[in-house]
């Protein structure tokens, strides 16, 4: 009976645990000059979250330092305290000009798109 205890107790800790491995809702938007990417955060305060260019990627993470707590939970439904996300980088987008602000627990990545060049048009001198 002890055995059967302490599996079940260990496989309610992973489920927390797995609980815990948060993958934040996300939206995608294209706009004329630009795509946004919309993540929600409630919860984190933008210097827990990290966004970096790497490898055609951007990869967006938060970790959030939490003290220990003293409190003893009959139920704990929310809490995150750390995740990752990462995206793909189209070529059209300007990676030196992507901007980040975070209102209201939504975190706003605007990705500008490249200027479009126009094919240059000119005539051919025949000799």
């Amino acid at each position: 009976m002890n055995q059967l205890f302490k599996e079940t107790q260990d496989s309610f800790k992973s489920a927390v645990e797995r609980e815990q491995a948060f993958r934040p809702a996300t939206n995608v938007i294209e706009e004329k000059d630009y795509y946004l990417i919309e993540v929600s955060i409630p919860g984190f305060a933008k210097e827990d979250v990290s966004i970096r260019v790497e490898d055609g990627f951007i990869k967006i993470s938060a970790n959030k330092k939490v003290e220990k707590e003293d409190k003893k939970f009959l139920r704990r439904e929310f809490g995150v305290q750390k995740f990752e996300r990462s995206f793909k980088l189209a070529d059209t987008i300007n990676q030196q000009n992507i901007s980040a602000e975070v209102k209201d627990g939504i975190l706003n990545i605007i990705l500008p798109k490249l200027e479009e060049k126009q094919a240059e048009v000119h005539n051919i001198e025949i000799k």
